[in-house]
């Protein structure tokens, strides 16, 4: 039989079953019920294999031949076409996976897993790659990048004055760039990236704004209480410095997690700023935090609103879920509404700078006592894994000292009172054991187990 021409070909009909038509060489035309595709034949240590070629007509009759004539020459040079393609798409499926975004997401999951990010951490750095790098680096592949493109990238974000950001992309860019060395994907020594890349400066330590001027304290205490914007609003505000907890820690608290009766907060460990395997380990103890009386009147005044169950600072907005969180910007947000710089003066996470600077200055009580109730571990050497005291006793009677000194700083007394509880003795040795003021004396331990 000869060659096939394009009169034969369109009058193929397709059957009930596919069938061959030969054009010499090697080169068939599979027709089929759905349609009609070019196969190469040949056989290969014996046994036939086959090769598709392609669809006709997008695949005419010449570019089959030519296709096929290609795949005839690979064979008389010793090589198997179905080999030669299978590297061939394996090389170009590494070259399509092998762009900066799939890579940057390929290093972020392994890295939330080795380095145990929490959750609002590895969002956090996946969503400055997001905005500031994938728009224009995303597509390309890793050793297409150049490192101008990268400089590049940083300077945008530099130039709209947000230098720890783009400090901490650069950190998260070249860890992606080093991932791909790591795996095979990138060549040894193509981590252009480095801690000068784009002639950042080194990043600054920056501490939270806080006021530790006790004046200055107290006129913040009575604009926090003539706050007239919304009630749960107002309540975590007054609770912020009163507690000096975490804001996403007191913002994440359940009425679960509450005990009016016994003015006793238990936050379990899912919700502290911990290592993820740490709150995952049942051994864990949740971080209790004593409640003064001024802390449990604003919680009592707001559990008709948002008690008996779930969260109690919900958001209050319309259309909004009875078990939707209020933002971690509401305080912030507050605090601006006061009047007050969130950058230079106070933030939310600087009332416990404010607590931990105060509480020590004018009420002299142990720094040990104190960074307990921040929820801070010791920083002995193994003290981590052998001190595990909590201070609960003295943590109980200092939080109701703490309360009732930021009252009478509201109120205007000023320093003068704090000296003045501290030469009558309101503020005991820092040996004092006492028991809890709400609970009751007792032991330590023997608190812990009845609570």
């Amino acid at each position: 039989m000869g060659q096939l021409n394009e009169l034969q070909i369109k009058a193929a009909a397709p059957r009930d079953k596919e069938y061959l038509l030969a054009d010499g060489e090697g080169l068939y035309l599979r027709v089929r019920p759905t349609g009609k595709v070019w196969v190469y034949r040949y056989k290969q240590l014996g046994k036939e294999a086959k090769l598709s070629l392609g669809h006709y007509p997008v695949v005419t009759l010449a570019a089959a031949r030519k296709k096929a004539r290609a795949e005839a020459e690979k064979r008389a040079d010793g090589v198997d076409p179905r080999e030669a393609r299978r590297v061939e798409e394996e090389r170009g499926r590494v070259a399509r996976l092998n762009t900066f975004e799939l890579t940057a997401r390929a290093w972020h999951a392994q890295a939330q897993k080795d380095r145990e990010w929490s959750a609002s951490y590895a969002e956090k750095v996946m969503r400055h790659l997001e905005l500031h790098i994938f728009p224009w680096l995303g597509a390309l592949a890793m050793d297409t990048i150049a490192p101008t493109e990268v400089v590049r990238c940083l300077h945008r974000i530099k130039e709209r004055g947000n230098l720890e950001t783009a400090q901490r992309v650069r950190e998260a860019v070249q860890h992606v760039f080093q991932y791909a060395v790591d795996v095979g994907t990138l060549e040894p020594g193509k981590n252009f990236v480095s801690n000068r890349t784009g002639g950042l400066p080194p990043p600054r330590a920056r501490h939270y704004a806080a006021i530790t001027d006790p004046q200055k304290l107290g006129q913040l205490l009575r604009d926090m209480r003539a706050y007239n914007g919304n009630v749960i609003t107002r309540a975590a505000l007054q609770l912020s410095p009163l507690l000096f907890q975490r804001p996403g820690q007191l913002r994440l608290a359940h009425w679960e997690d509450i005990d009016l009766e016994q003015a006793l907060w238990r936050c379990p460990p899912e919700k502290m700023k911990l290592r993820e395997w740490k709150k995952r380990d049942m051994r864990t103890p949740a971080h209790l935090v004593p409640l003064p009386t001024q802390a449990v009147a604003i919680l009592r005044d707001i559990f008709p609103l948002t008690g008996p169950t779930g969260p109690i600072f919900r958001s209050m907005a319309k259309r909004s879920e009875k078990t939707r969180y209020m933002s971690d910007n509401t305080v912030n947000s507050a605090l601006r509404t006061l009047g007050y710089d969130t950058k230079e003066q106070i933030t939310g996470h600087g009332f416990r700078a404010t607590a931990r600077t105060l509480i020590r200055e004018l009420l002299g009580w142990d720094r040990e006592v104190i960074e307990r109730h921040l929820a801070h571990v010791s920083d002995e050497e193994l003290g981590g894994s052998y001190d595990r005291t909590t201070h609960f006793n003295q943590r109980c009677r200092m939080i109701q000292l703490w309360a009732d000194l930021l009252d009478d700083l509201a109120a205007g007394k000023g320093v003068a009172l704090a000296n003045d509880m501290r030469r009558s003795g309101a503020m005991p040795p820092q040996s004092w054991t006492g028991g809890n003021p709400a609970a009751g004396a007792g032991s330590e331990q023997g608190f812990m187990v009845a609570a």
